[in-house]
């Protein structure tokens, strides 16, 4: 063989680590499954390796190849964030694994702002995925999925690329390391947490498609797990049963978040029961569960039908029944006894549910302006943006901001339709008009502060800006609101 030649990397000879694998080989210097899994690319005549006896299982290789890997670069990733309000220093490097400290030091900060909305995965379930990472591709997808998910929710104020797009490469990695669901293998809580922390990230980054397919594969788990099954829950002691059904909870509540927000279609039926009393879970993160599952309960399928279909059937006896669900006094004595943070979620949802109440009032014109239900009143959404920056005034920026993208999604709908009001509803006084547009300008502020806001939604709320300066500019907070948008 001529020596002086580049050696030609035919098809059928494959690289060590493919032929080890028994897996194709595009037969490239560095072929595409190495550039892929990041593993060192060499090619041997040994003809012993092509044998079936000599091959190894895939997950064994790959630990193998990234354990050499790293052994040789000796890198150490640095922590993305000290503490919270703080900004992130220089990210890890996603082509090693995540050092065992870094991730140690992300658990205190989920525990904290997390787990008291997704209660499911505790600091030991998660320590023990940590554990097992280097052996086991369904831990270590977890792993890289909880690393994403505490990342976001803990830098939602973080305005720099840099920090989506390390979202983005751990969410990435949390979808490949999953091995496949295949006939035999059962499905698990741990699995069925990934999906759901995947479809957050995934919504975060502004990809609402690939969000909507993993919470289908989520709710998918969840039916194999047969959490409804009242039989085989029996058998299981109560902190199990009790996960499980706040699991299946936690499902129930994305899919009703998500069919209100991208019009997708409900599938879940509440569960039969509030999640038991598990001791170890906290009194407080126990009653603000239980009420997030409350609240929640209100977008029963008429609400969504309504939302989503033909809001020509929308009624006035209809609306004012949900406006006084919704105007609930024991609710609002319950709420205040809870965190700043659990507060923030609550409240902010109830006044987003309020408004998509009254936009289908409005929408089947059924508001007037001397209407006894609030609801039917074409100034509801004024009375509800006075009432939300008197909230919003009393809690600190982070408080708002550790909720994420589901939390955005909600202020955009409020202060969207609150410039609509502002925009097309009749003339009112100088004072009352410059306040009205004070409360637009404190909303917008406050959303501007989020990392995850997506340009068009910017977009659109910034047009409405220019439309009120134009309208208004005799009012001086309106000809100065464009140089602060």
């Amino acid at each position: 063989m001529d020596q002086s030649r580049p050696r030609r990397y035919a098809g059928f000879q494959a690289c060590d680590p493919c032929r080890r694998r028994k897996v194709r080989c595009n037969g490239q210097q560095r072929c595409q499954q190495c550039a892929h899994l990041d593993l060192r690319c060499t090619y041997t005549d040994n003809q012993g390796a092509r044998s079936r006896k000599s091959a190894v299982r895939r997950g064994t290789l790959i630990s193998e190849y990234k354990s050499l890997a790293t052994k040789k670069r000796k890198i150490e990733p640095t922590q993305l964030c000290s503490s919270l309000g703080t900004g992130p220093v220089s990210p890890p490097d996603l082509s090693v694994p995540l050092s065992t400290a870094f991730l140690h030091d992300l658990i205190p900060k989920y525990m904290l702002y997390v787990y008291p909305f997704h209660p499911v995965m505790t600091s030991d379930g998660i320590r023990e995925s940590i554990s097992k990472m280097d052996t086991d591709r369904d831990h270590a997808a977890f792993v890289y999925a909880f690393t994403g998910v505490t990342i976001d929710l803990t830098q939602s104020n973080i305005v720099a690329s840099h920090v989506s797009e390390e979202i983005r490469d751990l969410t990435q990695r949390a979808v490949e390391l999953r091995t496949p669901l295949l006939p035999g293998v059962r499905p698990s809580i741990l699995r069925t947490v990934t999906s759901v922390y995947i479809q957050m990230c995934y919504m975060s980054l502004g990809e609402y498609d690939l969000g909507y397919f993993y919470l289908r594969e989520a709710i998918s788990l969840l039916h194999l797990l047969r959490i409804d099954d009242k039989s085989l829950m029996a058998t299981l002691d109560l902190p199990e049963r009790s996960r499980r059904q706040r699991l299946y909870w936690l499902c129930f509540i994305h899919e009703r978040f998500m069919s209100v927000v991208h019009f997708t279609p409900s599938t879940l039926s509440p569960y039969t029961e509030f999640p038991e009393d598990d001791p170890a879970l906290g009194a407080g993160i126990t009653q603000g569960w239980t009420q997030v599952i409350k609240t929640f309960l209100l977008l029963e399928p008429t609400f969504i039908s309504l939302w989503i279909g033909d809001r020509a059937q929308v009624t006035v006896s209809w609306v004012e029944q949900k406006h006084r669900e919704l105007d609930d006094e024991l609710w609002e004595l319950e709420v205040s006894l809870l965190t700043d943070m659990q507060q923030a979620d609550l409240v902010v949802t109830r006044q987003w549910m309020r408004t998509l109440l009254w936009q289908m009032a409005m929408s089947n014109c059924l508001l007037s302006s001397h209407a006894s239900c609030p609801s039917l009143s074409l100034e509801m959404p004024l009375r509800l943006s006075n009432q939300l920056r008197q909230f919003l005034t009393k809690i600190s920026q982070n408080t708002i901001q550790i909720h994420g993208s589901s939390i955005v999604s909600k202020l955009l709908e409020i202060v969207n339709t609150i410039a609509d009001v502002v925009i097309h509803g009749p003339v009112v006084g100088l004072e009352e008009t410059s306040s009205r547009i004070d409360d637009i300008v404190f909303m917008k502020n406050v959303i501007f502060t989020f990392r995850n806001l997506q340009e068009v939604s910017k977009r659109i709320l910034v047009e409405k800006m220019l439309l009120i300066r134009e309208r208004f500019a005799h009012v001086q907070v309106a000809a100065e609101l464009v140089w602060e948008a």
